[in-house]
């Protein structure tokens, strides 16, 4: 298992459109992939759980990933979200 903190950057933190991008990226991956969000966390290959979060801009989160390919999709999620627009 690994995991890494980063805080949203996307001005309009994970919405429906960007939050649908994330669950379309995760599911790239065998790994797990969580995101924690203070006392909350999501699987974040499910849209309706990953929005349930309330996740807006300047939010700290933990991505979690658990797997066989858990490196390479902890640092694809990051590199995405951090790079998230509109």
């Amino acid at each position: 298992m690994v995991q890494e903190t980063i805080v949203i950057s996307n001005p309009t933190g994970l919405h429906t459109r960007p939050a649908k991008q994330v669950v379309s990226e995760a599911k790239k991956f065998e790994s797990d992939i969580t995101i924690k969000f203070g006392e909350k966390e999501a699987n974040v290959k499910s849209l309706l759980k990953l929005m349930k979060l309330g996740i807006s801009q300047n939010h700290s989160i933990d991505i979690v990933c658990d797997g066989a390919d858990e490196a390479d999709a902890l640092a694809h999620m990051k590199n995405f979200i951090l790079n998230l627009e509109g």
